[in-house]
């Protein structure tokens, strides 16, 4: 019984507001004073497992459990994403560019969270539950990993680094402006991602014990 992981790509979308004004000119590097603070919304899909009782043991194949050969029973596969959009705005000041970010919305979600039980167990029978309880473990782990990182991603997204209204940066450019926005969204985000798969790898393997193997395959006479 084995989790495979997809890492999806990730997807910026950075959309500029090109806003000049003279006012702002004048007094610096700032935003202007009707700026809004930096919004963050992050939202959080869990997702639903499908459950699919249609490959063959020979189609689900073997793998090394604790350094034996072993037939696999049942998948569990995860499709993990984050996407981040990001809204900025900048003014021209003397010959370069003041900009701040006004939103960024996050999603962290599951696009794929796949339960796979050996077709020659038929819903109902004492391997199929046994097998689907074991699955549902690692469901639950996915699931529970997942939630508590909206908060942390939120704390990080506070960092000093991302250029707000009350803390702006300058470029030489709209384009260079673009780009380290991109860049230091990367730079807070993606660490954060980095963190939260280490963890649920961890969490995965705990469930993926002997011990629990052998709690499982208790549960039947035959397989």
């Amino acid at each position: 019984m084995r989790l495979r992981y997809h890492l999806f790509a990730f997807l910026v979308v950075v959309a500029g507001f090109g806003t000049f004004s003279d006012s702002a000119s004048a007094a610096g590097c700032k935003a202007p004073r009707d700026a809004a603070d930096l919004v963050v919304n992050v939202n959080v899909d869990i997702g639903e497992p499908v459950i699919s009782n249609s490959l063959s043991k020979a189609e689900l194949g073997t793998s090394s459990f604790h350094g034996r050969e072993g037939q696999i029973l049942g998948t569990t596969e995860s499709g993990f994403e984050l996407r981040w959009a990001i809204n900025y705005e900048l003014i021209k000041w003397r010959n370069v560019y003041c900009f701040w970010t006004a939103r960024a919305d996050v999603d962290i979600s599951y696009q794929q969270l796949d339960v796979n039980i050996a077709a020659e167990y038929a819903p109902g029978s004492c391997q199929y539950e046994a097998v689907l309880d074991h699955e549902n473990e690692h469901v639950e782990v996915a699931q529970s990993v997942m939630r508590p990182y909206a908060q942390q991603i939120k704390v990080a997204l506070t960092s000093l680094a991302i250029p707000t209204a009350h803390l702006p940066s300058v470029a030489n450019s709209p384009e260079i402006a673009q780009e380290e926005v991109e860049e230091v969204f990367r730079q807070t985000l993606l660490p954060v991602r980095d963190k939260m798969v280490q963890l649920l790898s961890e969490r995965q393997a705990e469930v993926d014990t002997l011990e629990n193997y052998r709690r499982t395959w208790q549960r039947c006479r035959e397989w």
